[in-house]
């Protein structure tokens, strides 16, 4: 999302500085874009068509040509469609995003409902809450940095995480004057601006935040005209509630109940209120989506949804792209026949877009409806998941394995067919910068090699299977840049001419009365969820239910709890740990833990120690580090040979989202 100056020395990049000229852009720049030529110009970028000579796993290849490359991929995909069915074809997207909807068309086109993505296990959960809550058109909802009076940034360090846009709109709401509350177990440089910091016992959101619904309510700070006239279901939640008492809230969390009656009052009494949450820290657990939608209905109890400075606020006229990632939905066709089906139930409602591929091993290992015979990728990382081992064991197996990626990373070590993909520089773009400017980024250098956008190789793959892409179709990724302008009244060519230039047509302002015209069944904000309560399963209660992880797990083998989900300024999940300049600004991975809890295990600084789980362990480096809060440990997530992932149990899941 940065805007980036590059300077160019016989066609290569050799410095990057941020842009300060263009909208929106304030000169800034975080290390992992000043690295950005250590990435494009890393050793293990794919550079040309490759087959694997060796055995899987081995990284064995040799140079192919893109012809025989893309027959090979499409031939596999022909021959499995007649002999079982397409459905036999799984299509799996990782971190690419700008092609959803066209992936979404092909897949649809091919006839296989099994495609899916990252998001089973990044995204998706807190939409889920989010859309339970408050309507199905409803995704991850941006803070209202600029209107806001008191602001709650619940499981975020946007200082680290998101610093140029997310920590610069954070800083903006700070010097405006705006109160800042911070729900983090860590301490970290966005809670020394806060001016109250609940530090929960990880996992301990949803009792929190149904702790200060108690306080709101029985202090009469809740909006009764709000909650009559736009909510469903209030008087169960108001009962269920009832039973969070500051005491036992305390218990459960490990938070002050003085903090978090507080907390409550000034989210309820020194409105607008809004929240900055991520899309994963609080979802990713057992009680994940119930988590998120007790935090989010904090909002609409109050009375923030939908207004100016609270959460989902009324927005300015806008220009709008085609098929833009977050606000474009293609569903699947004939979802009902994916692979693990029935699993999810609110899944499979909420978000019928794509399959939920968690259990990705076992579909691999035969143990779904039915075989995957063969897996077709974008941007795969089978680090990303838990258990990389169990996915390693069913890479092996599947009949047909292709990837393409711009990193040799250990996912394609795996694959019978590699596809190297061009990076953003190699690619030219179309983008909006604020509201209503539209800019076209041409190609920022030549690429490498044999590299192709993605687009270029849906298109290929498209054409020998026999269908075509777009509407009107793609014959060149030119023709789909012009698709993509089509909402703003623009062509490609003026807008090459100009470079920049305001769109003619533009989408009217977002008002309060347009946000509470809310898609759920109901047609008002849910405080029981009639989507969750219909599928009747074991916890999918309407209310926001807490669950608390303790009462399943061996607590007493295994007493303290593992944090896999802070960052580091410098690190972008497994990506950035190979880019010199970055990896070695600090040793990681390393096991964190509290003085107090080093004392107890007789840990010093710098020693090996074991960190075992019921499903494994793993020696690594511990270091003392008083902002971790007492009997938690963090490790940061990502790192090849140190990955943490194989330390979490695949099969330990939120059953609402399926979310590890």
């Amino acid at each position: 999302d940065c805007l980036l100056d590059f300077y160019i020395k016989d066609g290569k990049i050799i410095k990057t500085e941020g842009n300060c000229t263009l909208p929106g852009a304030n000169g800034r720049v975080c290390v992992k874009g000043a690295a950005i030529k250590q990435a494009l110009y890393n050793p293990d970028r794919i550079l040309y068509p490759m087959k694997r000579v060796g055995k899987r796993g081995e990284g064995k290849f040799e140079r192919i040509s893109w012809k025989e490359a893309l027959d090979t991929i499409a031939e596999k995909m022909q021959s499995v469609k007649e002999a079982y069915g397409p459905e036999q074809t799984m299509v799996y997207v990782g971190h690419p995003k700008w092609f959803r909807p066209q992936i979404t068309e092909f897949v649809n086109k091919y006839g296989t409902p099994n495609y899916g993505t990252e998001s089973s296990t990044c995204a998706y959960a807190l939409m889920m809450a989010n859309q339970c809550n408050f309507g199905q058109n409803i995704m991850l909802i941006p803070p209202d940095f600029g209107r806001c009076r008191t602001l709650v940034v619940w499981g975020v360090n946007p200082l680290y995480s998101n610093s140029v846009k997310g920590g610069a709109g954070f800083l903006h709401a700070v010097d405006r004057g705006a109160k800042v509350i911070v729900v983090d177990p860590k301490c970290t440089p966005t809670t020394e601006y806060a001016q109250l910091h609940l530090r929960p016992i990880p996992g301990t959101d949803g009792a929190l935040a149904l702790g200060m619904a108690r306080v709101i309510i029985t202090e009469n700070l809740h909006d009764c005209e709000y909650i009559e006239k736009y909510t469903y279901g209030y008087e169960e939640y108001r009962d269920y509630v009832m039973d969070f008492t500051p005491e036992k809230v305390e218990e459960i969390t490990g938070v002050p109940k003085s903090d978090m009656i507080r907390a409550a009052r000034m989210i309820a009494a020194e409105g607008p209120t809004s929240i900055m949450l991520s899309a994963s820290p609080v979802v990713h657990n057992i009680n994940g989506v119930q988590n998120g939608r007790a935090i989010g209905l904090l909002m609409a109890l109050t009375g923030n949804f939908g207004i100016p400075g609270g959460f989902a606020g009324p927005g300015p006229a806008r220009a709008m792209l085609k098929d833009s990632f977050m606000g474009t939905k293609k569903d699947r066709e004939h979802p009902e026949k994916g692979v693990n089906y029935g699993e999810f139930p609110a899944w499979d409602k909420l978000t019928s877009v794509e399959l939920q591929v968690e259990h990705i091993a076992d579909f691999l290992l035969g143990n779904g409806k039915y075989p995957i015979r063969n897996l077709i990728s974008f941007g795969m990382n089978h680090h990303m998941w838990p258990r990389p081992d169990r996915i390693e064991e069913g890479m092996k197996q599947v009949e047909f394995f292709s990837c393409a990626d711009l990193y040799m990373n250990d996912t394609c070590k795996y694959a019978d067919i590699l596809l190297p993909v061009a990076v953003t520089q190699e690619r030219e773009q179309v983008e909006l910068l604020g509201p209503q400017m539209v800019y076209y980024q041409p190609k920022v250098v030549e690429n490498q090699g044999e590299t192709k956008n993605d687009m270029e190789i849906l298109l290929e793959l498209a054409k020998r299977l026999g269908f075509t892409l777009g509407n009107p179709t793609y014959r060149t990724y030119e023709e789909y840049l012009e698709d993509r302008l089509s909402p703003t009244g623009l062509t490609l060519d003026e807008l090459k001419e100009h470079g920049m230039m305001p769109a003619k047509h533009i989408m009217p302002a977002r008002t309060t009365e347009d946000i509470m015209k809310v898609h759920t069944p109901t047609g008002k904000i849910e405080f029981v969820s009639t989507i969750l309560k219909a599928c009747k399963k074991e916890w999918h209660e309407g209310v926001p239910a807490y669950h608390d992880f303790r009462e399943t797990l061996p607590m007493k083998e295994y007493p303290l709890i593992l944090s896999t989900g802070s960052r580091k300024p410098q690190l972008f999940h497994s990506r950035t740990y190979r880019l010199p300049w970055l990896v070695n600004l600090e040793d990681c991975p390393i096991v964190e833990l509290h003085p107090e809890d080093a004392e107890n295990y007789s840990v010093k600084t710098g020693e090996m120690v074991t960190l075992e789980t019921p499903v494994g362990q793993m020696d690594m480096e511990a270091v003392m580090n008083s902002s971790c809060l007492q009997g938690a440990v963090n490790v940061y997530h990502g790192a090849g040979n140190y990955d943490i992932n194989f330390l979490i149990d695949d099969q330990y899941i939120d059953p609402i989202s399926g979310f590890p």
